[in-house]
């Protein structure tokens, strides 16, 4: 084993001092002319969606960049086709490793959804069908994880109930509005809620919308203001008031501790 190692140092030594040196003038080049990736802090947030099973915020953030953001990924190869392929599949394998499975889905299950789409991808014959294809893959690992977020024990009615709450986690949700999507009366919402999930209706409205200002504060750049107004907070001091309740830290603190290059605010 040792020879085998030794042969391969040897071996891979002209071709690591080739990517180094194509490395160190690469980035000389993108340094000189602000040329960035800058995708880092969007895949966390992507992945966070997906990992989280939170399809409709998913579909909307799609949305929402797809009309305002452009993003410099690199360069991965020469034709734009293969170019195209090889950052799908990367990002792929990304989504099932670092979400999908984190996010509740069976090991083998997700590495074979990551080899049957990588397969597909190279089936593509236009970059329009690589997008797609893409778009069609997050999408599916979404819903495979919201599929298995809950469990099997939950009844039809409070599985949508949770399912909505989740949705509205950035809309002023009351329980009347929940009642009224699944179908039950109030009373007997709140009863069947609070025996199948463990806790009542209202701390689950706030349990999700302090998850959503977890993931705003450690992969945006919004302000306090902003993260309140956006979930629905009454003012700024009540949402600071109620993150720090329910995580024992403030937004501050939080942002500081988890933050994903982001600056305090």
């Amino acid at each position: 084993m040792d020879d085998l190692f030794e042969q391969y140092e040897k071996r891979g030594k002209a071709s690591r001092t080739k990517i180094a040196r194509s490395h160190a003038d690469s980035s000389s080049d993108a340094k000189e002319s602000g040329t960035y990736h800058g995708t880092y802090q969007f895949e966390n947030l992507l992945l966070s969606y997906i990992r989280d099973g939170e399809l409709e915020k998913l579909r909307s953030f799609l949305e929402e960049t797809a009309q305002h953001r452009e993003f410099n990924i690199g360069k991965l190869a020469s034709d734009p086709l293969r170019q195209a392929k090889n950052m799908v599949i990367g990002f792929t394998a990304l989504v099932g490793k670092v979400a999908g499975i984190p996010g509740g889905m069976d090991i083998e299950d997700a590495y074979r959804l990551i080899d049957l789409y990588t397969q597909e991808i190279e089936k593509c014959q236009s970059e329009e069908d690589v997008w797609l294809l893409q778009f069609n893959m997050v999408i599916d690992f979404t819903e495979r994880v919201r599929q298995n977020k809950l469990s099997e024990d939950l009844s039809r009615e409070i599985f949508t109930a949770v399912q909505y709450i989740g949705d509205h986690a950035h809309d002023t949700i009351r329980i009347d509005d929940v009642a009224s999507h699944v179908g039950l009366s109030r009373s007997c919402l709140t009863k069947r809620f609070r025996s199948e999930i463990g806790m009542s209706i209202n701390d689950y409205i706030t349990q999700a919308k302090i998850r959503d200002a977890k993931r705003l504060l450690r992969y945006s750049d919004r302000t306090y203001g902003e993260i309140a107004a956006v979930l629905a907070f009454s003012s700024q001091a009540y949402f600071q008031t109620v993150f720090k309740k329910v995580t024992g830290l403030t937004p501050g603190e939080y942002r500081k501790t988890h933050s994903e290059g982001n600056s305090s605010h």
